[in-house]
């Protein structure tokens, strides 16, 4: 009996194992041809319709579902000509994100053929309007430019202000910055070895310069002292010819280094620059999200002026929606008191004697209002 049962429960394990196998067996096979299916079905799908939508556009609209169909279409995609195998969807989503206005983009697919695409849009935060730029900028700092038909009522940046990048560029500010900078410190780099080089070269002829100074005439006892001195004399002679040429060959090394150190000095200076005109222009993206996040003056400040003053930090004026006068707010810093102080002014003084009066009003000055009066108020500035 023992052994009997031991031979029975040995069967059922052998029998739950292969039930086990089979199982497996029968989903392996099912996805296998599922797969095929899905493959075959593939294949002969065709795209039934191809869907845009795109987010984002609730305060403004750069893009729309027409555009980025054109968009596709003029990079040489047409969707409802494929089959869903033919379909390419990685290319389809990278040539929708090379449009500027778009920040994400993704597509889909479903089994009858419906082939759906979710775009993102940018959302602006103003829009660079000088000398050879027309882009948006968002408030990351992302750069994109103008597209043609569309346009977002957000504050307009006009002047002789120069951003750091030219007008083509369309980009991550951040990041434009951190390859420049990371490119001119190679370059320093660069010239670094170069110098390395030279200071070897130094030391070479240095130590040859030692060796000859230390040369002495160590002549055989049979030499009479005539040959002995007119060695002594070559010697002596070869010695002042050979530090003449160190010295010459010295000047020159120490020019070349001079000249690198000019160089490297030029980079990092250019270095400096950048990184002073990048914090600007984060300067100018945080005044303009401060404009926006206020209820009044985002709707009150439809444009602003940018110049650099003397001392090379940008100056601002801002052109209002209300009345016919410029506001001069000189350099980015203490911006809320600055406002402040202007909010006073619309309140108490504006009111009373009219948006006319003034065509120049500045507040540059913290805590203090400036303004001139229009030529046509007969009374004298006030």
């Amino acid at each position: 009996m023992g052994i009997l049962s031991t031979i029975g429960r040995t069967l059922r394990q052998i029998a739950i194992v292969v039930g086990y196998l089979l199982l497996v067996g029968v989903i392996v096979l099912t996805i296998l041809f599922a797969h095929r299916s899905e493959r075959e079905h593939r294949q002969s799908q065709p795209v039934t319709s191809f869907n845009i939508t795109v987010e984002g556009t609730q305060r403004y609209t750069l893009i729309d579902e027409i555009s980025m169909q054109a968009w596709i279409r003029e990079h040489g995609i047409a969707p409802e000509e494929c089959s869903l195998a033919e379909l390419n969807l990685s290319q389809l989503e990278s040539v929708v994100l090379e449009h500027s206005a778009v920040a994400s983009a993704n597509a889909y697919t479903s089994y009858d053929g419906a082939v759906v695409m979710n775009i993102a849009q940018r959302e602006p935060l103003m829009r660079l309007r000088t000398t050879s730029h027309n882009q948006y900028v968002d408030k990351n700092g992302y750069v994109f430019s103008a597209t043609n038909g569309y346009a977002a009522y957000v504050p307009v940046v006009t002047g002789d202000y120069r951003p750091l990048f030219d007008g083509e560029f369309s980009g991550s500010i951040a990041e434009y910055v951190g390859d420049s900078i990371a490119s001119t410190h190679r370059l320093i780099d660069a010239i670094e070895h170069e110098k390395y080089d030279i200071y070897r070269t130094k030391k070479r002829a240095q130590d040859d310069l030692k060796r000859v100074r230390d040369s002495v005439i160590r002549a055989p006892f049979w030499l009479s002292d005539a040959t002995v001195q007119s060695m002594e004399n070559a010697l002596k002679q070869y010695q002042e010819e050979y530090q003449i040429r160190y010295t010459q060959e010295e000047q020159k090394r120490d020019k070349m280094i001079e000249k690198h150190e000019a160089e490297q000095q030029k980079l990092y200076e250019k270095i400096a620059r950048l990184e002073k005109r990048y914090h600007d222009f984060n300067s100018l993206i945080t005044f303009v999200e401060w404009l926006s996040e206020d209820e009044f003056w985002a709707g009150e400040i439809t444009q602003i002026v940018i110049g650099e003053g003397g001392d090379g930090h940008i100056q601002l004026q801002v052109v209002p929606r209300s009345g016919d006068f410029v506001i001069d707010i000189g350099a980015l810093e203490s911006i809320e008191h600055k406002f402040e102080s202007l909010e006073k002014f619309y309140s108490t003084v504006l009111s009373n004697v009219g948006w006319q009066t003034y065509n120049h009003v500045s507040v540059r000055y913290d805590g203090q209002v400036v303004c001139r009066k229009s030529p046509n108020v007969a009374s004298e500035a006030e």
